[in-house]
């Protein structure tokens, strides 16, 4: 469905509640703003490991360092997309015009842009913690490996 029938539909699902409508696609816009604030908590909380057994995974070898390197990078570019979208102020009042449904097609189409680059964000996320998790296996294995006893 186009943003532009998504609009229509709405319009004809709330016809006489603009008010409604209006909240609904706030509410909307809400849910991703909250969904990128829970990926920047996930990748704040990968950055702070890092800081306690980065060492530990740079010792174990170059293996290890470097999944560690590409997996906190990984995890840094998802961040700054979530950070883009958190930091994206724009109220829906903003977008109001004479028109109820050109306001409703802008601010559905603001919410699948932003909600198209949270998902990519989780993305970057996801990889980077697998990345990241292989880098402590790696270094797991490999000092496993090296211990004389």
């Amino acid at each position: 469905m186009s943003v532009r029938e998504e609009a229509q539909r709405l319009l004809r699902l709330f016809e006489g509640q603009s008010v409604g409508l209006i909240q609904f696609l706030a509410g909307q816009l809400t849910i991703v703003k909250s969904y990128a604030q829970v990926l920047v908590g996930l990748c704040g909380l990968t950055v702070t490991v890092t800081g306690f057994s980065g060492a530990h995974m740079i010792r174990a070898g170059s293996l290890s360092a470097m999944l560690m390197v590409l997996g906190i990078a990984c995890v840094l570019v998802g961040l700054v997309l979530c950070l883009k979208t958190i930091t994206a102020l724009r109220w829906v009042s903003q977008d109001l015009s004479d028109d109820l449904l050109d306001t409703v097609t802008v601010v559905i189409a603001r919410r699948n842009r932003q909600q198209r680059q949270v998902g990519i964000a989780a993305i970057f996320v996801a990889a980077g913690l697998v990345l990241y998790l292989s880098a402590v296996s790696a270094a797991a294995l490999l000092v496993g490996n090296l211990d004389p006893r």
